[in-house]
């Protein structure tokens, strides 16, 4: 049962939708919701309209929160003594079962609620009651700008990037859950709040005796040396450092989660 068998594979995923439906339909249906909450503050407190901007970012608040939730819910007794014997106990190989576990978590979790919350959004802007007055890919001329600030000058640019930092978030709850027995989530929170404030009293004081500007034109300078012709160009290079950056993690944290699973005992 070593070699990958799709057959084996379709049933998997199969068994992994239903557990998906029951464990976390429910949970997701709320998470698509976040959109109705948004339009219904704007409704309530008469605001006169609601930007693409704020609509957009609690889409993806809601895309992250399943992405992070999603392995941790479908998956939650994978790595527990006795109740992980179904997980060990599949009619599959690990890469088979490990290839669905990524499906779920990366992929199909995370599109459903994308979907789910970008129809409520649609279904909203559709009311002429509420605070909505554009659609949501209306992009206004300053939203745009700040897409190109950000390395890319289309929406597509900035959907890849999305698609990568969802791998990335996924990835490492997924990994997380591997780790902690109870209370994943609270606990993965937790230590990375831990390791953000360590970071922050590090880097804060290294902060504080860096001349900005001055850096940022060696870092101009160490570009043009490179053979990047402009800013514009430099930062279209920290926009694919970002995206390497993210697929890295992705397959870091992927991969010691593979082997995690390989070596658990039950």
């Amino acid at each position: 049962m070593n070699k990958f068998n799709f057959n084996r594979f379709g049933k998997v995923v199969v068994r992994d939708f239903h557990n998906t439906y029951s464990l976390f339909g429910m949970s997701m249906l709320i998470i698509m919701l976040i959109p109705a909450f948004v339009w219904l503050t704007g409704w309530a407190f008469k605001a006169p309209s609601v930007d693409v901007f704020t609509r957009r970012s609690f889409i993806e608040l809601a895309v992250y929160l399943t992405a992070a939730i999603a392995s941790m819910k479908i998956y939650n007794s994978c790595n527990l003594v006795g109740k992980g014997n179904y997980f060990a106990m599949l009619p599959a190989s690990l890469c088979e079962k490990f290839t669905s576990m990524a499906l779920y978590s990366f992929i199909v979790c995370p599109l459903v609620v994308f979907v789910g919350s970008t129809l409520v959004d649609i279904i909203l802007t559709v009311l002429p009651f509420g605070p909505y007055k554009e659609y949501i890919w209306q992009a206004p001329d300053w939203l745009r700008q700040m897409n190109t600030l950000g390395g890319y000058t289309t929406g597509f640019g900035a959907f890849v990037l999305l698609i990568f930092k969802i791998f990335a978030v996924s990835s490492l709850f997924m990994l997380a859950n591997t780790i902690f027995k109870k209370n994943k989530f609270v606990k993965t929170i937790l230590w990375l709040m831990i390791i953000v404030f360590a970071l922050i009293i590090i880097i804060v004081p290294i902060m504080n005796h860096i001349n900005w500007l001055e850096g940022w034109n060696w870092i101009i300078k160490i570009g043009k040396w490179l053979g990047v012709q402009s800013e514009e160009h430099l930062l279209r290079l920290f926009y694919w450092g970002r995206l390497l950056l993210y697929a890295v993690m992705t397959f870091i944290f992927s991969l010691v989660t593979y082997h995690r699973l390989k070596k658990m005992q039950y």
